[in-house]
């Protein structure tokens, strides 16, 4: 008995996972250009909500460079809105987006990998936008995008409920 307590708990702290989520993005410019890790001229920043104690966020691009995502990860501060800052160097104009928590609407209730889309940089804060009913949560697509080498690459695609232009 004591040996099944003891592999009971070696193996639950093995495989446990630290909680979060993902957005994922594609980024470009004024001119329709994809922002990507070669071009310099972007800066980011990740900036906490404003209650987040224990919260990691990261910005980084997809291992095969066709998009960002987004991460927010911790046990306190999962259900604040946390940003991210770009700032191009050559003109010194800054956006800001704004990605609120991805606690989903519809039939499971779980915090989301999502899909926002094209994003264009445009001087300003753009707020990420979500469903607004259990129907359009339950209606969202699963799409493959971002590959990670140690998880699946599922997001539900919001990019429809953007109104960037």
């Amino acid at each position: 008995m004591k040996t099944i307590l003891i592999l009971l708990f070696v193996t639950s702290t093995a495989f446990s996972q630290w909680p979060g989520y993902f957005y994922t993005f594609v980024l470009k410019d004024s001119d329709g250009n994809a922002i990507d890790s070669t071009n310099k001229d972007f800066k980011m920043e990740t900036i906490k909500g404003e209650k987040s104690t224990e919260m990691m966020l990261s910005i980084e691009r997809c291992d095969d460079n066709s998009a960002w995502r987004f991460y927010e990860g911790g046990y306190h501060g999962l259900d604040q809105t946390h940003k991210l800052k770009i700032t191009n160097s050559k003109t010194g104009e800054e956006m800001t987006i704004k990605f609120p928590p991805s606690m989903s609407g519809g039939k499971e209730k779980y915090y989301r990998d999502l899909y926002a889309g094209v994003i264009k940089f445009k001087k300003g804060t753009y707020k990420i936008k979500l469903p607004e009913t259990d129907n359009e949560w339950d209606g969202l697509k699963q799409i493959k995008i971002c590959p990670l080498s140690y998880m699946t690459n599922r997001y539900y695609d919001i990019s429809g409920f953007q109104d960037q232009k």
